[in-house]
């Protein structure tokens, strides 16, 4: 639980409701009435708020150290954990749930993660073995083993139910001792499960990556996936700021050849690793940025049947038809002329 310096420190720190949420779910599948343990207050603010609310750490607090008191289990977080409906991560949930494979909802995670928590960020990496996801402190000083044990096992249960594969394994690693019994992390996970660790990480084979989605829908989760990129400008505070002058410099930079992140931040009159670092602070990297303003363009033109993949893949920036595709079908699922056919049906 973190310190009362801590907590000050942490004054902008803030959790998505959806973790509260599946506390209090937890405690009724334990036949305990939540309305006894809460102030309605607080109850009511957890209940009914909009799924894409979030609430500040000390009050994500409030719920899950109660819930910890009053069961006497130290181990509720991971158990809690299973209880994290997908859907109750709002847009970015509903993006979750409709992404193509494993290997893109580890990217949302990592790119919209301030719309789960700004407790913790994520890292991703892989290599031709194993992949992993670590949780890094946002701030200095304060941490929140709880959540991050929450974290972690919900990224494990979803990644089973999103595939539909209920026997999918993983290692995991946490900071701090290890619980007096480690059944429910060896139950969320089932790999290896080890404590007093430097980092906070989940690991699983490579091949995992590519795991289908079971609801996928390309079509939905472009429109969501940029619902949540309007949801982590306005998080930011820059609805009308930074990403809308970035995305426009783009747009008038396509077809160009100049698509790079040193040409960008020279129009801005900024440092390159100024700019990285402004991208990063937002959740996104410059290919991201790129791809974004891309993918919404090729559609515009896609729409035109007039226009030919090659002048639309030129007019994007890109150096052939082929490289077009190929990125066309990263970001939807489908080729260009799979999503102009299905377009023409609608």
């Amino acid at each position: 639980m973190p310190t009362p310096a801590e907590r000050s420190s942490a004054s902008r720190l803030n959790v998505h409701i959806g973790y509260s949420r599946a506390v209090l779910a937890y405690l009724r599948q334990q036949g305990v009435n939540p309305a006894g343990l809460y102030p309605a207050e607080l109850l009511q603010r957890v209940e009914q708020a909009d799924t894409g609310t979030t609430f500040p750490l000390h009050d994500f607090h409030a719920v899950i150290d109660a819930a910890q008191a009053h069961l006497r289990d130290p181990d509720l977080p991971m158990k809690a954990a299973e209880c994290a409906q997908t859907w109750d991560a709002g847009v970015l949930g509903f993006a979750l749930m409709t992404s193509p494979s494993i290997s893109e909802v580890g990217n949302l995670l990592v790119r919209f993660q301030r719309l789960l928590t700004t407790v913790y960020e994520v890292q991703a990496s892989q290599d031709e073995h194993r992949f992993e996801l670590r949780l890094l402190p946002a701030a200095a000083g304060v941490q929140s083993p709880a959540l991050a044990r929450m974290l972690m096992g919900a990224w494990a249960w979803r990644v089973r139910w999103l595939t539909g594969q209920a026997a999918l394994r993983f290692d995991a690693s946490f900071e701090g001792p290890p619980p007096p019994d480690a059944a429910a992390y060896e139950r969320c996970f089932g790999g290896c499960v080890r404590f007093d660790q430097p980092v906070t990480a989940m690991q699983g084979p490579a091949h995992y990556l590519a795991l289908r989605v079971c609801l996928h829908d390309p079509r939905a989760n472009g429109v969501l996936c940029a619902q949540a990129a309007v949801e982590m400008e306005r998080l930011e505070g820059d609805a009308a700021g930074l990403l809308v002058v970035l995305r426009r410099r783009l747009r008038e930079r396509l077809g160009s050849g100049s698509l790079t992140l040193d040409a960008l931040a020279a129009d801005l009159d900024m440092a390159p690793r100024t700019l990285q670092v402004r991208l990063e602070e937002r959740g996104l990297t410059f290919r991201a940025l790129l791809d974004g303003v891309r993918d919404r363009k090729a559609k515009q033109y896609l729409a035109e049947p007039h226009l030919n993949l090659t002048e639309i893949a030129l007019a994007l920036g890109f150096a052939n038809q082929s490289a077009f595709q190929h990125a066309f079908k990263r970001w939807t699922g489908l080729s260009p002329g799979q999503w102009r056919k299905q377009q023409a049906r609608c």
